[in-house]
């Protein structure tokens, strides 16, 4: 009884690995228009939150990594009227909406999950492309450990030009998080001045140590 019991167990796992794959692969942007509209939208509700008052901003972007979870989730959704008044954005450009459905989770070495910090974002949902900008595009992600307790691991989004605000810049949108006890900020800053950053830590070079690479999400693999 026990043996038939394992072997239950046992084919229920494998079973349960088999949808994990298959979940995996569908949310896979196949489509070259799919990959467009979740840079697009996922680059606009990121930057957006810059210019939202703090006391208006969704309760759950407290730091880097939950402004990435939320921007990404957020670019999947339906543009109706109720996701209009939850959000409470500048505006709500007119963008394709992303055909393949995609539920809001993340790849964690536990399996499929609705949380993921800056590192697991880094390790299990990204794919790295180099460590300078040239290759970056919108939507792709700046990773640096910084060795800074209690939250070492940081990420921005590089957003290439806004799409809020008319110029040439480039710019990467970030979180601070928690800073000397105060709830941090949300910062823009375009590339330029990033590359002049009081502090070298920050500047995406080869040379810094802190700066693990420019990464870009595996559902645009296709």
């Amino acid at each position: 009884m026990y043996l038939n019991d394992n072997a239950k167990c046992q084919g229920f796992v494998t079973l349960y690995r088999l949808v994990l794959l298959l979940t995996v692969a569908a949310a896979r942007l196949d489509d070259p228009a799919d990959r467009t509209a979740f840079r697009l939208w996922f680059t606009y509700l990121a930057e957006a939150q810059y210019f939202v008052e703090p006391g208006n901003r969704p309760r759950e972007i407290k730091d880097c990594s939950s402004l990435v979870r939320y921007a990404f989730r957020e670019s999947f959704s339906r543009r109706d009227s109720a996701w209009i008044a939850r959000n409470q954005l500048p505006m709500v450009p007119a963008l394709p909406d992303i055909q393949t459905r995609s539920g809001p989770l993340f790849a964690t070495p536990e399996g499929l999950r609705h949380f993921a910090d800056a590192k697991t974002l880094m390790r299990e949902n990204c794919r790295r492309i180099g460590d300078t900008l040239d290759r970056a595009r919108p939507g792709d992600l700046l990773f640096y450990e910084q060795h800074d307790p209690p939250n070492s691991w940081h990420v921005m989004v590089f957003l290439g030009q806004s799409q809020i605000e008319s110029d040439n810049e480039r710019y990467v949108v970030y979180h601070t998080g928690p800073v000397n006890q105060k709830a941090g900020e949300i910062r823009r800053l375009s590339l330029e001045e990033l590359m002049r950053h009081p502090q070298p830590r920050w500047r995406p070079v080869p040379g810094n140590s802190a700066f693990k690479g420019v990464y870009r999400w595996k559902i645009l693999e296709g």
